[in-house]
């Protein structure tokens, strides 16, 4: 074959060449992606839907992973966001959209409830303001299972449902907030 017959330094050049293509290749679509809003992790996606919400600076407070979606939970000193991204295309991530909210620190409630769906995920979100808070129940109700907040960073808790092909997504319920000793501190009912 004509392969066979080059020369070895024409065989490394033709390597060389190769190699250089496939890499101008893969900076091309690294390049083309992350310009059409394809990133290579899903934290950098939400990091950057986030600067263009003009949310920073902000600490990462949780992450949570379900199947080839993440959910990221970031706050300051007067604002938090939940945000989403969601693996595309086998090694891209897209984001999956969120929510900002503002001057929670200053709520007048013991805790606030919030959250996110997406369709395929209902993200439940409690911050407490009250330190003395150790557990949050939220019941459903209609024979729904209780959902237990007691798990805290930074004074927020999160807890996802997957969503079946028909449920539409819901915070109503009633949420119950309790002490270390298991006294109830507030109750609301959402909405």
């Amino acid at each position: 074959s004509l392969h066979d017959a080059l020369p070895i330094s024409e065989k490394m050049k033709r390597k060389r060449e190769i190699v250089a293509g496939i890499a101008l290749i893969l900076i091309t679509l690294v390049l083309l992606g992350w310009i059409s809003g394809y990133y290579l992790s899903p934290q950098a996606c939400v990091e950057d839907s986030l600067r263009g919400l003009y949310f920073s600076p902000a600490e990462k407070i949780d992450e949570v992973q379900i199947g080839d979606r993440y959910y990221y939970l970031y706050a300051n000193d007067h604002q938090y966001a939940l945000h989403g991204a969601e693996k595309t295309a086998g090694i891209f991530y897209i984001t999956t959209g969120g929510s900002t909210h503002n001057d929670y620190a200053d709520a007048d409630e013991a805790f606030q409830i919030d959250g996110l769906s997406d369709g395929k995920n209902q993200l439940f979100v409690i911050h407490r303001s009250q330190p003395e808070i150790m557990k949050v129940e939220m019941d459903p109700g209609k024979g729904r299972p209780v959902i237990v907040f007691d798990q805290w960073e930074h004074d927020f808790s999160i807890k996802i449902q997957q969503l079946e092909n028909s449920e539409e997504a819901t915070w109503e319920g009633t949420y119950r907030a309790y002490d270390a000793q298991g006294n109830l501190v507030e109750e609301q009912i959402y909405p």
